[in-house]
This record gives C-alpha cells, structure tokens and sequence, in this order.
C-alpha cells in the first residue's frame, strides 16, 4: 500500500489544486495589471509636474536672493513635444539674452525630461524678476499644461502661475 494512505499526512499539490491557484492567479494579474499600467503613468506625469514646480519656486526663490532675473527656459523641437527638457537660467550680466552658453548666464539647473510626455501648449519660458513676479506687462496667469502620451485614461495637470509667482496645480482634461 502507498505510504501516504498508511501514515494518513501527504505532502505536495495535486494537479486540480495547482490548476485552480493557476486560474485564480491568472483572473487577478488580469484584474489588476491594467490599472497598475495606469497608476504607474499617472505617477510619471505627477513628478515631472513637481518637477516643473520645483524649478519654478527655485527660479522664483533665486531671483529674489540674487537681486536678478531668472528665467526657466522650455526647450522644444517642432513646437510640440519636450525631448531637451528645462533650464534654470540667471540673467547675471542683466542682458536679458539667457543664452547659459557664456560665462556671464548661471545655469542654475537643468532638467531632462520624462519620456511619456508628448505634447503641452505654447510657451517658451517663465521669466521672473528680482521681486519675485512674473516680468510680463499682463495681469493674467501664466499656464503650462503637460499632456500625457496616454491622454484617455490620465488627466493632463495645469500648472498656473499667477503674475505675483505664486504656482499652482491642478487636474485637466486632454482637449
């Protein structure tokens, strides 16, 4: 007689039960993949906005300890997606060419970017002035809205700037 049947302890799996741990498996990781995808896309799309407001309260905070102007030049190609990044540039020679190629512009920081955004709106650059605002003659808001490369199924952010530099984030649709 078999041994198992003897001391009545068996030890393993039988093929039934390993079939159905299997399907069970199966039925979750096809549950819960997608919107794992999901979830790790909009935490790309999260940190690079931080990472745009970081550099936008560093210019800001920058421009009012060195006196001067700081600009956050957006460097694009085709005028629609982000491949070169961001610059944190100080105007120390006060030419306003923010070139950072000359010893005269401080590169405070440089940013490359993340690969899942694609597509913003226009803008070239956020210039702040040695109090902190805006250097712009409007009293409207300044707004970057990052787009993901995934747009149905996570939100766009919108940053805003407010011509006093205060920043702020929110949520958008992709229209």
């Amino acid at each position: 007689m078999d041994s198992c049947f003897r001391i009545r302890v068996c030890s393993g799996f039988t093929l039934i039960e390993l079939m159905i741990t299997v399907s069970i498996l199966g039925i979750l990781l096809g549950i819960g993949l997608p919107s794992f995808v999901t979830f790790i896309n909009n935490n790309k799309i999260t940190a690079e906005a931080n990472s745009l407001i970081y550099s936008f309260h560093m210019a800001r905070s920058e421009a009012i300890k060195r006196g001067t102007d700081v600009q956050v030049s957006l460097a694009f190609i085709n005028d629609r997606s982000w491949p070169s990044g961001w610059k944190v540039i100080a105007d120390t020679n006060v030419n306003h060419g923010y070139t950072g190629s000359t010893h005269f512009d401080d590169i405070l920081m440089q940013r490359d970017p993340h690969d899942n955004l694609k597509r913003f709106r226009y803008v070239r650059y956020v210039h702040f002035n040695a109090r902190g605002a805006l250097a712009r003659l409007s009293n409207k808001p300044f707004v970057v809205t990052l787009k993901p490369a995934d747009c149905d199924n996570i939100a766009s952010r919108i940053i805003s700037i407010a011509p006093s530099g205060r920043v702020n984030i929110e949520h958008g649709d992709c229209s």
